[in-house]
């Protein structure tokens, strides 16, 4: 009696689950019985591909026909597809079995050892296989006709899950978490935050599996904001039909900000909110930042800033250089008789800009539309065979990128013409006339970023005044002369205008980022 071995597959686990092992295996045992085989053992493989041999089930098969060669005679199957569907595949592992004296046969087909039954095995395999990519393309043209309609063919990303229309057709539909993937472009686009900034302040808000590998994926992938791009199948973005998440301006913003097109804002210094001012003061004497601590008392402790250099002996009560610090900036608020001059200059450069504004979009719109034409001929070279595959890619590369650069500067200047002058100037107003009472009363976040802003280089107190190398440039002109407690070193020699044009032309620093808003600092 031959001794004999089983194999059975199945491509999908929804098969596995089924009837298909067990129906295929039923098959094996009945052929074996018929034959007078003593069937040893039956090798299942669950869900996994014929398209390769790197199976879990049929690697355990051939290992343990390797070492039972001498006592097993053939290995079954319900089809030769079974083993394989790819041609080269099965014929290789003929040649192993047949090295080890083991046949191949099939409970279903008529394949033997004579030519005809070869040439008839060689034909359902190759069948297999033809099966195989007419429906792999059949699929491909489907998925390609879905995406060129705005459809989303593969599993759903984060914050979205796939639903069902009215026409009862799949469609990707925001999830709860789809808050968290829009607070993430929101704060990546203002480049204020580092990856892991992002990562650790999402996760304690709820957003537990966020990693960093996922942060990058979600911040590329373009469907958050309506689009979709497969690189092997259209060479540019396809609207999608399903709802974004966020706008395609934010997207583009932050792919901008990923590659390196806009330099990043100064970090926030991580500081205890006893201390406002620590590491944005140094000492006059070794220019090291002053530290604060708390100095235990009889019946208290007292705040104070000092400096942490061996051997330096600068120490300031907390209330008395706060204090200090609080009429320093007082003195560089923008007074009431200037307030109606500072309005007048503005809306003057504003109607000016405006202007250069107009005129530059329309000079960007024209380089856009002639890159987008470029990028359209390239394909068409491409297509005639002018072009081989590595130059188109390097082509597309720096063309796409050039899209996107000329999409950021106009997203841009969309944003500045967005403002409301009116509304911005009162801000300012508002801002640049009360500037002291603000920093006191802000968070220490915003207390960070307002010193950095107003003193972009370092402070230096020497126990009794501030002293800076040069502070904003709106600034220059309003705190000229202010304090005598002070010994400021601003450039003099500017005209107003020029000033306020040069202030004017930093918009974002007052009223595109947003921890500078009114409604943010409280």
């Amino acid at each position: 009696m031959k001794n004999v071995v089983g194999y059975t597959r199945t491509s999908t686990k929804e098969q596995a689950e089924g009837y298909s092992l067990l129906a295929q295996e039923k098959i094996i045992e009945q052929y074996a019985e018929r034959k007078g085989y003593n069937l040893v053992r039956v090798f299942v493989e669950k869900g996994e591909s014929a398209k390769t041999t790197a199976r879990t089930e049929l690697n355990r098969l051939i290992q343990f026909v390797s070492r039972n060669h001498d006592r097993i005679d053939a290995v079954i199957v319900s089809q030769v597809d079974r083993l394989s569907r790819e041609l080269i595949d099965y014929l290789k592992l003929g040649v192993l079995f047949n090295k080890l004296g083991i046949k191949i046969e099939s409970a279903t087909e008529n394949i033997d050892d004579t030519p005809s039954g070869k040439f008839v095995e060689s034909i359902l395999v190759a069948r297999a296989k033809y099966d195989n990519d007419v429906r792999a393309e059949k699929t491909i043209g489907g998925m390609k006709e879905a995406i060129e309609k705005g459809k989303w063919c593969w599993p759903a990303p984060v914050g979205y899950r796939f639903s069902k229309d009215h026409s009862n057709r799949s469609k990707l539909v925001p999830t709860e978490e789809s808050r968290f993937i829009k607070e993430i472009f929101e704060m990546a686009a203002t480049g204020l935050y580092k990856q892991t900034e992002i990562v650790e302040k999402l996760r304690k808000k709820g957003f537990k599996r966020l990693s960093k590998q996922l942060l990058n994926r979600i911040l590329r992938n373009s469907l958050y904001c309506g689009l979709i791009l497969k690189r092997e199948w259209h060479k540019d973005y396809i609207n999608a039909s399903h709802e974004p998440i966020i706008s395609e301006d934010t997207f583009f913003k932050v792919q901008g900000i990923l590659n390196g097109r806009r330099p990043d804002i100064t970090p926030r210094l991580r500081n205890n909110p006893d201390f406002p001012l620590r590491g944005s003061v140094r000492c006059w004497k070794c220019k090291g930042k002053l530290t604060g601590s708390w100095s235990r008392g009889r019946s208290k402790r007292y705040p104070y800033y000092h400096c942490p250099t061996k051997g330096c002996s600068l120490y300031a009560r907390k209330e008395v250089l706060d204090k200090e610090f609080t009429e320093l900036v007082e003195s560089l608020q923008l007074r009431e008789e200037m307030s109606r001059l500072f309005g007048a200059v503005i809306r003057d450069i504003w109607k000016t800009r405006q202007k250069e504004r107009f005129k530059e979009k329309q000079r960007i719109e024209k380089e856009l539309r002639e890159l987008e034409a470029d990028q359209k001929r390239i394909e068409d070279l491409v297509m005639k065979e002018v072009f081989d595959e590595d130059t188109y890619k390097r082509r597309a590369k720096k063309m796409k990128d050039e899209i996107i650069t000329k999409r950021l500067e106009l997203n841009e200047l969309a944003e500045n013409e967005s403002h409301d002058m009116g509304e911005c100037l009162a801000y300012c107003q508002f801002f640049l006339s009360n500037c002291a009472s603000l920093w006191e009363r802000g968070t220490l976040d915003f207390r960070q970023r307002f010193q950095k802003l107003v003193f972009p280089e370092e402070i230096y107190y020497d126990g009794k005044a501030f002293g800076t190398g040069r502070i904003s440039v709106i600034f220059q002109y309003l705190g000229q002369s202010r304090n005598a407690k002070s010994r400021l070193a601003p450039r003099a020699g500017l005209e107003l205008t020029r000033i306020y044009s040069k202030f004017f032309s930093y918009p974002s620093y007052f009223h595109s980022s947003q921890p500078y808003r009114v409604g943010r600092i409280f």
